[in-house]
């Protein structure tokens, strides 16, 4: 019988996504990997028979006895292993109450982060923007304490390519025919303002444009001519089949991209309040990066919905933008 791996990761979208780079290794080396994750994060690996799934609702670990009765019911599962990849406070406390002969927490490396972005104010920063952290590297480090020393990893979903077909058929749409932007982001610094114009630029060239993204992207993007909007219609499953089917994914440093790097599609990803150095880059096999580097670049962490000087770092022209698409896609 396998011995079991439990990978902690409870959200958000692209961290979840990013732990998926672990599954491979783990089951190269004999173990299976049992991700317990909120719900409806569990969704993107419906397909992917590597691993198993225990979803939790949000709003169900709120006070100690909650985490109290998960940690029983996880305990029935007899874990060989417990890998903590979230490092926060009900995440150590679970980890600690399951009986486990093996528990690594991943080291999120959050006071170098932060220092990267206060410090950043001063331009003292240089060398460690030079030297970008990255999460997928920091998530494998955790498999050392099961004797596993791999390089290179790279986040990867498996889905099914006969339901691939017949989502891309239930839309019209054929491989590697069209471009999907992710138009959304959590917060404002994140969220590129141009997207319609890209849109219009692109299709324009005749390029086919498909948008994906929650209600509020639709909300945003209801009006927009010549696209096939998506935003709020698909499950995070039909989501990845989207992108998977497409020649490029652009978005913003958001879930949605990291969700286009696991199903094996290129990405060009737009950088504004945030940086690479914080560790959310996809590496150069997986696509490329587009920012305009300004001094006050990182600002934050995680991103922020205020800005003094008008979120200068997202006012990057769409013409740039939609030249980097045109060389990707003739590639």
């Amino acid at each position: 019988m396998q011995k079991r791996v439990f990978l902690l990761r409870f959200s958000s979208l692209g961290d979840v996504v990013l732990t998926s780079s672990l599954i491979d290794p783990l089951v190269g080396a004999g173990f299976k990997p049992v991700l317990i994750t909120y719900a409806p994060y569990g969704e993107l690996f419906k397909e992917d028979s590597r691993l198993s799934v225990v979803e939790v609702r949000r709003d169900s670990l709120r006070g100690l006895r909650p985490i109290l009765d998960l940690s029983k019911e996880l305990s029935k599962l007899s874990p060989f292993a417990v890998l903590d990849l979230h490092s926060n406070p009900k995440s150590v406390l679970l980890s600690r109450l399951i009986p486990a002969g093996v528990k690594v927490r991943y080291k999120k490396h959050s006071l170098r982060r932060r220092v990267c972005v206060f410090l950043n104010r001063f331009g003292l920063v240089k060398k460690l923007k030079e030297r970008p952290l990255n999460v997928v590297e920091l998530y494998s480090e955790t498999l050392k304490g099961l004797g596993i020393d791999v390089k290179n990893l790279r986040p990867r979903i498996v889905l099914d390519k006969k339901r691939t077909g017949e989502i891309l058929s239930k839309f019209d749409l054929r491989k590697d025919s069209y471009v999907v932007l992710g138009i959304g982001a959590r917060y404002r610094s994140k969220a590129y303002p141009h997207f319609e114009r890209l849109a219009k630029i692109l299709s324009e060239e005749g390029i086919r444009v498909v948008l994906v993204g929650d209600r509020r992207d639709y909300d945003l993007s209801r009006d927009w001519k010549g696209v096939l909007n998506l935003c709020g219609k698909l499950s995070l499953n039909e989501s990845l089949h989207v992108m998977r089917g497409a020649k490029l994914f652009v978005g913003n440093d958001s879930g949605a991209t990291h969700m286009a790097r696991a199903v094996g599609t290129k990405v060009l990803t737009i950088y504004g309040g945030t940086h690479p150095c914080l560790g959310f880059a996809p590496y150069p096999d997986e696509g490329e990066v587009l920012f305009k580097g300004l001094f006050c670049s990182p600002c934050h962490i995680h991103g922020r919905d205020s800005c003094p000087r008008g979120f200068e770092c997202l006012d990057i022209p769409p013409e740039g933008v939609a030249e980097k698409i045109f060389k990707m896609v003739s590639k």
